[in-house]
């Protein structure tokens, strides 16, 4: 009789043990959505009147993912649509906006330095930015992801964890009884 008990005994313990992943795997996703959402509240950024969602504060993944564009759109038209890897370290003397990275074709200050590409500065600032803002949606998103995988681990452990009492309801005569049930007869 022991060793019959002892299945439906593991089944509420894996019950039990899903149950457990729920609530660390919803905790966690309700942290980080917390965390993120906190930094991002606290870096007090408003999207622009340009932006898709105009004069917002940025603490969500639709606020979020509206200033990555917005700076992205920003930046690209400050360097006629070229990126930071196709843009040369200083600025080339013949005026083409890709800039070179070439000392000898660099525009030279009055002390005859190369001059820094500003375009290509602001190009890495804002891919710097745009990558933040995006990872910043994608930890939200993930996070509610978490949660719903965590209350899901939650229900799935309750039901094991029934499904394993209701077993050793059928073989246990007091555990039956508690619910009306008549165990399965035992034969020697």
């Amino acid at each position: 009789m022991n060793k019959l008990r002892l299945f439906p005994k593991m089944v509420i313990v894996i019950g039990v043990i899903f149950g457990i992943a729920g609530v660390v795997a919803a905790g966690a996703g309700f942290y980080i959505n917390g965390f993120v959402t906190q930094q991002l509240t606290t870096q007090n950024i408003t999207t622009p009147g340009d932006a898709t969602i105009p004069n917002a504060q940025v603490n969500d993944i639709a606020t979020a993912l509206s200033m990555a564009d917005i700076i992205q759109h920003h930046a690209a038209s400050s360097s006629d649509g070229l990126t930071y890897a196709e843009m040369g370290r200083f600025k080339a003397a013949d005026g083409n906006p890709a800039g070179t990275s070439k000392v000898d074709e660099a525009l030279l200050d009055d002390n005859g330095k190369p001059v820094a590409n500003g375009a290509r500065n602001t190009q890495l600032t804002a891919a710097s930015l745009v990558t933040s803002l995006s990872l910043s949606a994608m930890a939200i998103g993930l996070s509610y992801g978490a949660i719903a995988l965590g209350f899901g681990f939650i229900v799935l452990g309750i039901v094991i964890a029934g499904f394993g009492y209701a077993l050793l309801g059928l073989i246990t005569p007091e555990v039956a009884e508690r619910f009306g049930l008549q165990p399965v007869a035992m034969t020697a």
